[in-house]
């Protein structure tokens, strides 16, 4: 069986979209036991903020301030326009998420957590509220929560593309490629090409044998990121060590020695640079 050495990276992407609805592995055989499936009552702690209450609903001049905010990515206007709806309606989910992920930028992950939850209260069946969950949950080190949170979503969504970005980064790291697959697949159906998901995206094709759709994803990742060290160095694998396309690697090796390759690939990149060099003569 071919080695995989791979880099992988976590999309922490904080989704704060205008409407309430929306990771060295080496051997490809290793998979991780299937994630629970999280029942509702899992985010009980959640749920115990202050109860919805009548009040009156914000005008929607409001919603189109934040919404223009969230366009914008200004972080002082979506401050701004999310504390104003909060203050005539201070459970609106919308404000809540926007107001959370303001905090996330800012390293205030308890506060952040602590909106979400009343967010969560407010509006149960939100996939996009789970997804940036899972994201405050991994900036905590709490990775099994943050599965559970990412599932969550895509039970309730099966089409957020965060969520599913993010829960294929975790598959990846732990070499479940066929798990990774499934949901990265959704993400870039969705419209995802972030290079770090094209990255991942990129090694569990590679895992599956699915050699060419790999070769597709490094090479969209590289036109908007052309310099990216990840997406060269496991190109460069693909290219070398299983597609046997020597010349071809070689000229990614070439542009991933320029820039500079991850750490610790140094005697990697050396390797497949004399492998490719072997090949061609």
């Amino acid at each position: 069986m071919k080695r995989i050495i791979t880099c992988f990276s976590l999309l922490a992407l904080a989704a704060c979209s205008s409407s309430p609805t929306k990771e060295t592995a080496e051997e490809t055989k290793t998979a991780v036991a299937e994630a629970p499936k999280v029942e509702v009552d899992e985010f009980k702690d959640l749920e115990k903020v202050e109860p919805v209450r009548p009040v009156t609903p914000p005008a929607p001049s409001q919603y189109a301030a934040l919404n223009e905010a969230i366009k914008s990515q200004s972080d002082e206007r979506i401050y701004q326009a999310s504390t104003q709806i909060l203050t005539q309606s201070p459970n609106d989910a919308r404000a809540l998420n926007a107001l959370a992920m303001y905090h996330y930028k800012r390293g205030r992950f308890d506060l952040c957590r602590y909106l979400l939850g009343k967010a969560i209260s407010s509006s149960p069946k939100t996939a996009e509220l789970y997804s940036n969950l899972g994201i405050v949950q991994l900036a905590q080190n709490e990775r099994r929560d943050a599965v559970k949170s990412f599932r969550k979503a895509l039970d309730i969504n099966n089409d957020e593309a965060v969520a599913a970005a993010n829960l294929g980064a975790i598959y990846v790291q732990e070499r479940d490629f066929a798990k990774a697959g499934v949901v990265l697949e959704t993400a870039y159906r969705k419209g995802v090409r972030d290079p770090r998901v094209l990255n991942n995206y990129g090694i569990a094709l590679t895992a599956q044998g699915k050699l060419d759709r790999a070769e597709d994803m490094y090479k969209a990742a590289l036109k908007d990121s052309g310099n990216n060290k990840e997406v060269l160095f496991n190109y460069a694998i693909l290219l070398v060590d299983h597609m046997q396309k020597y010349q071809d690697g070689l000229e990614v090796i070439n542009r991933l020695k320029f820039v500079g390759g991850p750490a610790d690939s140094r005697n990697r990149i050396i390797a497949l640079e004399n492998k490719a060099k072997a090949g061609i003569k």
